[in-house]
């Protein structure tokens, strides 16, 4: 009997349902997987007393979608948090105004890759790095010593200028739900890297199950969803998901 064992490898690709796009890539991707859920009705056999069944069906209820990646893109981010995507270019920020408390840190509105002065808010005589404040990661940090007076009735107290670097933020769960058509094109290193190809038609965009931020592994986001039925699909053919093998 002809092998058929499969180990898997490959790339996903994604796009909104109905939308005249291209697929885009999703990047680096160690999990994908299709998790078809049942209700089962039985029918006792109560012709025998001993029992068992005389009857069973098994109805499909979904199909769950599972997957996982690695590359912490924004697009990432936008689609799996419902969420959306704006781009900062690098440059200067002048007078920024902030509310800065001593003994703590406080950020940039952006990430900040070198701070020129800090000053009293509305400007005046320039406070003393590593004396009055430090900066460091991206913000600054007020010193218990330091001469930078408290805030007053939560009225910002300082204000900066720094250089600030190019950054993409996401700003998750401010969109409804969407759909998407979902595309798996693989190779089976169990068959000499032969292509297989998957096609979801129609996929619900679920969330991240899990975002790992810190640990000792790379990090990684788990999004689950499900497969729709596309009703524009014809008769016999799935409303669900196509699985192509090249013959072995």
């Amino acid at each position: 009997m002809q092998d058929h064992s499969y180990l898997g490898s490959g790339k996903i690709l994604i796009r909104e349902y109905g939308a005249s796009a291209p697929f885009e890539e999703i990047g680096n991707c160690s999990a994908l997987s299709f998790s078809p859920q049942v209700n089962t009705l039985s029918l006792q056999d109560f012709t025998k007393p001993g029992g068992g069944t005389r009857n069973r069906v098994d109805r499909v209820t979904e199909t769950q979608m599972s997957l996982t990646f690695h590359d912490f893109a924004a697009a990432n981010f936008a689609r799996f948090l419902r969420g959306s995507t704006s781009s900062v270019a690098a440059g200067t920020v002048t007078d920024e105004e902030l509310v800065a408390y001593k003994g703590g840190f406080t950020p940039f509105e952006k990430i900040a890759s070198a701070l020129t002065t800090v000053e009293p808010a509305g400007g005046g005589t320039a406070y003393v790095e590593d004396t009055d404040y430090t900066f460091q990661d991206g913000g600054i940090f007020i010193p218990t010593g330091s001469t930078i007076p408290a805030p007053v009735a939560g009225a910002a107290n300082i204000q900066v200028t720094y250089t600030n670097v190019a950054q993409e933020v996401t700003q998750a769960f401010v969109n409804s739900a969407k759909q998407y058509e979902m595309l798996f094109l693989g190779l089976n290193e169990a068959q000499s890297g032969k292509p297989v190809r998957v096609r979801a038609h129609r996929v619900s965009g679920g969330v991240l199950e899990q975002l790992g931020l810190l640990g000792e592994e790379y990090g990684a986001g788990t999004a689950g969803g499900a497969l729709l039925a596309d009703t524009t699909k014809g008769v016999g053919l799935s409303q669900y998901f196509t699985w192509e093998a090249v013959s072995l």
